[in-house]
């Protein structure tokens, strides 16, 4: 089982897997600032996130670039050299 160590409040490590597989809806964020949010966990773990302005663009995340997740707060950051690994267009 993977943990995230804790930090930014939190006082115990989390199941990093299970909230990997539970984090739709979050807000992501990289080194720069807001991407957008999970829009769906896909199989393997990616992160489908919806970004841009209206959220027309999906980029998929490998769950490796994730650095942590803050389940009370509904964020994933992820490391500051994350890029997509694919992109598709909204619907």
């Amino acid at each position: 089982m993977a943990v995230l160590a804790p930090t930014r409040g939190q006082h115990r490590p989390i199941d990093r897997d299970y909230w990997l597989a539970h984090c739709e809806g979050y807000r992501v964020e990289g080194a720069a600032g807001r991407i957008g949010f999970v829009d769906e966990v896909r199989p393997g773990g990616l992160l489908a996130v919806r970004a841009g302005v209206l959220g027309r663009r999906v980029l998929i995340f490998d769950p490796a670039d994730v650095v942590e997740i803050v389940p009370r707060a509904k964020l994933v950051y992820l490391d500051s050299s994350a890029r997509p690994v694919a992109t598709e267009p909204g619907a």
